[in-house]
């Protein structure tokens, strides 16, 4: 039994019944832990991305070829 717990029983008056069951359940005081810095985009949604944009510079090569090959009048 640690110090605090040993403390705590002393200012608590126990009450202990004569008859039945006792239970005693020791909870744990919650733990933080630092915060950790989480990505604001997933993976997928990165590469996703990417690839809309590799699809769009395609597509405007193909237009600038398409315009640049058209016979001028």
């Amino acid at each position: 039994m640690s110090a605090v717990e040993a403390d705590v029983l002393q200012k608590i008056d126990l009450i202990e019944p004569t008859t039945g069951k006792l239970f005693f359940e020791h909870k744990t005081e919650l733990v933080f832990c630092r915060p950790h810095l989480m990505p604001l985009k997933t993976q997928a949604l990165e590469r996703l991305e990417e690839m809309h944009r590799d699809t769009a510079r395609q597509l405007q090569k193909k237009r600038l070829q398409r315009k640049s090959s058209e016979p001028m009048n």
